[in-house]
């Protein structure tokens, strides 16, 4: 009886480690729910998007020949880290989210923020001062390019883009902190 329960163990552990693989709709739901890139949703199923834009943003210049006075809708960012926070902001002009930005308890550290421009997210920073800063409206600096942020009135704003040759682009929107 022993021998026959020592060949039973492994038997049934060997059994019990054998799990399905994941289905493709099961990992297609995830990737939905998680905004993975390369995905979008369409009645609840995730669909491929070819030549789908950045959903991670990077600390680099905007593609060539971009005009970064001519913001993009930000879509999926989903990837964009922007570090510890203890509350963020989001500026949108015309129903369109431009820019989302966040920024630490510490006043001692940088917020964050993050634009698309020529397809890519592209992350920027801010200069010490932490959330509050970012709440109260800052100058976000990136590669050739700069925004500031101006709360004009309660849950308004100005942005206003300069590019590297002086060019500038304002906005006026929805300056939106929680």
């Amino acid at each position: 009886m022993r021998k026959l329960m020592l060949l039973a163990v492994p038997l049934a552990l060997a059994a019990c480690s054998q799990e399905p693989a994941p289905s493709s709709s099961d990992a297609d739901d995830f990737a939905a729910r998680v905004g993975a890139p390369g995905t979008s949703t369409t009645g609840g199923t995730a669909v491929v998007v070819p030549n789908a834009v950045e959903t991670t943003a990077a600390r680099i210049a905007p593609p060539p020949n971009t005009d970064v006075t001519q913001l993009e809708r930000l879509g999926n960012i989903g990837g964009v880290d922007l570090g510890p926070r203890a509350g963020g902001c989001t500026f949108s002009a015309d129903g369109q989210e431009m820019l989302v930005a966040a920024g630490p308890n510490d006043r001692s550290l940088p917020g964050k923020a993050t634009v698309r421009a020529g397809g890519k997210l592209i992350l920027l920073d801010a200069p010490p001062g932490g959330y509050d800063q970012v709440k109260a409206g800052t100058t976000f600096n990136g590669e050739g390019f700069s925004v500031l942020v101006q709360p004009t009135g309660r849950d308004t704003g100005q942005m206003t883009i300069t590019d590297v040759q002086g060019r500038q682009k304002a906005f006026n929107g929805r300056w939106v902190c929680s």
